[in-house]
């Protein structure tokens, strides 16, 4: 999560749950064995790969964010079988994503009065719709049994992104900064509490919607979501 901030906002601009305990599960991932990228690289010419468009949308709570995305991504598949189909993947492992940003509003307002007894505030907007490339890192799994799909995705941008902001004091300004996303039928490492039904495992399509958890503490608000997977060779 972004941390509180004072005066003018600096830093990532952040939409996943718990940025700690992301970070925790992908270094998890990685102890217990994750997959090279050469050798999702040399399994996905064989096993094919999901590829296909997720729109996203959501809030967030301090500071307040609202948001609009809509993602072009690919996810090697690393394990196929009779009872199942998997894309486990760090940061290194799958393709760049192309994202459209096409709203990003944020706000802050200090709980504690200055000197003068006014609370200085800021808010800032997305400067004008733009795609962006971001780092996929997460997992997809098909259960051809269950006939049932979950998903974990933590989208982070490589470049920055432009905004227009008004401090209360200063006045205008602008800034550039990270953004990121996440996507997915749970909080990172519980995506299998919520897994969507499929009547294809060729093809993985869905509405969900991701409600606030236990796990993320409240810090964001629903993360409404559609996605239209395909696998091919």
């Amino acid at each position: 999560m972004m941390q509180h901030e004072t005066g003018y906002p600096q830093g990532r601009a952040s939409i996943t749950p718990n940025r700690a305990s992301l970070a925790l599960w992908v270094m998890l991932c990685s102890a217990l064995g994750g997959v090279s990228p050469a050798s999702v690289l040399a399994q996905s010419g064989k096993l094919g790969a999901y590829s296909g468009t997720i729109s996203v949308s959501g809030t967030e709570v301090s500071p307040q964010v609202s948001y609009r995305a809509t993602v072009n991504i690919t996810l090697p598949v690393t394990e196929r079988d009779s009872s199942s189909v998997t894309a486990d993947f760090l940061t290194e492992d799958a393709p760049n994503a192309a994202v459209l940003i096409s709203q990003w509003d944020s706000s802050f307002k200090e709980k504690s009065a200055d000197s003068d007894g006014k609370f200085s505030s800021w808010s800032c907007a997305l400067a004008a719709p733009v795609q962006v490339p971001m780092k996929p890192t997460g997992i997809l799994n098909v259960d051809l049994k269950k006939k049932s799909h979950e998903l974990s995705l933590t989208l982070l941008s490589t470049q920055d992104v432009s905004f227009n902001c008004v401090h209360s004091r200063s006045g205008p300004y602008k800034k550039k900064q990270g953004v990121s996303l996440y996507i997915g039928t749970g909080a990172p490492g519980a995506q299998g509490l919520s897994p969507q039904p499929l009547s294809d495992a060729a093809r993985l399509s869905a509405k969900y919607t991701l409600m606030p958890t236990a796990e993320t503490k409240a810090q964001y608000g629903p993360i409404v979501q559609e996605w239209d997977l395909r696998l091919a060779r």
